[in-house]
């Protein structure tokens, strides 16, 4: 099927009738989703666990291997899956950037920190722009950091280090999958607040994948439930959480509600 979208210079990411699936033959896991996010917002997808949402985040950047993808993702009015590999790898590295929920997996354990985020940097002065995000993201001693490995910082740690990685281009368009899952709370709170703050200091763009509902007020501007790879309903946080229409954004919601009433009381 032919898929055509219009230009809008207001919509950084447009998904339209996304379908993946593992081989033709096979039922999709990914079944017609489609949403837009405009620029500087964020937009939550939120879903149990196996419900597609990393396969979405994933295939935005063409990142599954072996898989079969019919629609259309538009990226600053470009299509995606039109594009060619050197057109697609100039977008990675300019204008997209992941965090991934196990930054220890992405980060390579071999190579100190330094050597990975000066790797990444373009441009002239490459040192001083990465120790000032180092200090930005709330290293207080990013020289030494420098010559850090990874297994030496705590999971907090290695995920600032990532944001990082991901901002030290500054990319248009974050994509944060269940970026603090691996996280305490306390953990968790800080590094929404600090993906929160760097978002209206550099105007990027955000997708967040997350099973949790409880993040959905705090972080999104509008939200998208999917169930088992069909987006349910979207709405602002407020209407998914209080006023749900479908019974699985419903069941969701109410574990919310009653996790809520149970710390209240606790």
């Amino acid at each position: 099927m032919q898929i055509q979208w219009i230009m809008n210079n207001n919509v950084y990411l447009s998904v339209q009738h996304l379908t993946i699936s593992f081989a033709k033959a096979e039922d999709p896991m990914v079944y017609d989703v489609s949403f837009n996010i405009n620029r500087g917002e964020t937009l939550a997808l939120v879903g149990e666990s196996g419900s597609g949402k990393t396969l979405i985040a994933h295939s935005l950047m063409r990142l599954l291997p072996n898989v079969f993808i019919s629609g259309a993702i538009i990226i600053d009015n470009q299509s995606i899956l039109d594009a060619p590999i050197s057109e697609l790898t100039r977008i990675r590295r300019s204008k997209v950037s992941y965090i991934f929920q196990e930054p220890s997996s992405a980060l390579n354990p071999v190579l100190t920190l330094g050597y990975q985020l000066l790797e990444v940097a373009k441009g002239e002065g490459k040192k001083f722009q990465v120790l000032n995000l180092l200090k930005r993201v709330g290293f207080r001693d990013p020289n030494r950091i420098l010559n850090t490995y990874p297994h030496e910082l705590s999971g907090g740690m290695q995920q600032r280090a990532m944001i990082a990685m991901a901002l030290i281009n500054r990319p248009q368009l974050f994509i944060a999958d269940e970026p603090t899952t691996a996280l305490d709370v306390v953990l968790q709170k800080q590094i929404l607040n600090l993906i929160q703050s760097l978002q209206k200091e550099f105007n990027f763009t955000v997708l967040l994948i997350t099973h949790d509902f409880s993040l959905l007020r705090q972080m999104a501007h509008r939200v998208c439930v999917i169930r088992r790879g069909r987006i349910v309903e979207c709405g602002t946080p407020r209407d998914i959480i209080l006023y749900p229409r479908h019974e699985y954004t419903k069941l969701l919601s109410q574990s919310i509600l009653t996790l809520s009433e149970s710390n209240r009381r606790g």
